[in-house]
């Protein structure tokens, strides 16, 4: 079969597993499902599994034969956000270059590349390539339970592996117009808690101003607007920058006037670029926190990261992508917090293909970048075969 075909066909079954982890109804049963189709899928093919079900969300390392501790590792995602408008978006169509369905671009297409690839590589014999593949269901839920890419990344760490090039299989051409993406050697990273404060419930009449919990909420938010001044790069240049946003706020009831609110809580999200001062702004906010008798919860901590250019296989990936697009490989940014963050040493890049609108009604994938990107990714893959 033709391998854009074969990816296609296989891209559209993934899409039609609706594995929901962020939106109003999580679908943890659709996640397992898919986890057991990808395992049986790649089983059938002879790959060495290791499946993390420690939790919730499966995660699968898939190896070449006796190769599970190889030092590149490919990684991906198979959850997806809710559907927009509805279920209609599991059900993917091809209209002329675009793959459409939630999952198409955000990427469950990219998933079926590599799994495509490595059972080609498989049943062509060996030597095989110095490659493995790490595919996780809770992605887009930001990784905190377990099995997400933090999770195993330890457990290999406390094993004494720790891959020397993890690549983030996102798609890294957002235009989903043309059909080479950029090797995104910076990804920002993802930094999130919950601030929250306790108050008594009593009448409001009869409540001092010191004990306005909405007050404190807005202190807080005020002041960590001015650290991000202070230690963030909100103001980068070409579009890099670090960004600071507050997702949610909650004090008292919505219509209730005359009883002071017991709770009140507040979230922040941080997205930085590498060598911002992340852990000084933390320690100083959490000194403010403890002053003001602020709890913070909820806490992931996870630095942007930046890959050595002089990383040997990253020269090797480089190289492939000059050859297969006779052309010189773009370098570029990832602003999106990807699973490359949680490589060792920040030893991470962003490769992926085409795609436009994730997490939208008008998700869809460029199907010819689906060709370039698998002969890219086989020339890779041949140069990392060990000689002999």
């Amino acid at each position: 079969m033709d391998i854009t075909k074969e990816i296609l066909s296989l891209s559209e079954i993934l899409i039609r597993m609706p594995t929901v982890t962020v939106g109003p109804t999580i679908r943890l049963d659709q996640v397992k499902l898919a986890a057991d189709f990808i395992v049986a899928y790649l089983k059938e093919a002879g790959l060495d599994i290791r499946l993390f079900d420690q939790g919730d969300f499966p995660a699968i390392l898939a190896s070449f034969p006796g190769n599970a501790n190889a030092p590149v590792m490919l990684s991906g995602h198979y959850d997806v956000v809710a559907p927009e408008p509805d279920d209609t978006q599991f059900d993917p169509r091809i209209e002329g270059d675009y793959l459409w369905g939630r999952g198409a671009a955000d990427m469950k297409t990219v998933v079926a590349t590599y799994m495509v690839w490595m059972k080609r590589v498989l049943l062509a014999g060996g030597p095989f390539p110095d490659v493995n593949l790490l595919l996780v269901g809770n992605e887009e839920t930001g990784e905190l339970e377990p099995m997400g890419s933090g999770h195993v990344m330890n457990r290999f760490l406390e094993e004494g592996y720790a891959p020397e090039l993890f690549i983030a299989g996102e798609r890294t051409e957002e235009t989903g117009s043309a059909p080479w993406g950029q090797v995104c050697t910076q990804n920002r990273g993802v930094v999130r808690f919950r601030v929250t404060v306790y108050g008594v419930r009593t009448h409001s009449g009869m409540s001092p101003l010191a004990a306005d919990l909405t007050h404190k909420i807005i202190r807080a938010r005020t002041y960590l607007s001015a650290m991000a001044d202070r230690y963030l790069t909100l103001g980068g240049k070409n579009g890099w920058h670090s960004q600071i946003r507050f997702p949610f706020v909650q004090v008292g009831m919505p219509g209730v006037y005359n009883i002071t609110p017991d709770y009140g809580t507040l979230g922040v999200e941080i997205r930085s670029i590498p060598n911002d001062r992340l852990a000084e702004l933390m320690e100083e906010f959490e000194q403010y926190a403890f002053a003001e008798a602020l709890e913070i919860t909820e806490k992931i901590f996870e630095p942007g990261s930046s890959c050595s250019p002089e990383n040997p296989y990253l020269k090797l990936l480089l190289n492939a992508v000059r050859t297969e697009s006779k052309q010189e490989p773009v370098i570029g940014r990832k602003m999106a917090g990807t699973s490359a963050r949680f490589a060792p040493n920040g030893d991470g890049v962003v490769w992926g293909q085409s795609g436009i609108g994730p997490h939208s009604a008008e998700e869809r994938h460029y199907i010819p970048s689906i060709e370039p990107y698998y002969r890219a990714l086989d020339a890779f893959g041949r140069q990392t075969v060990k000689p002999g």
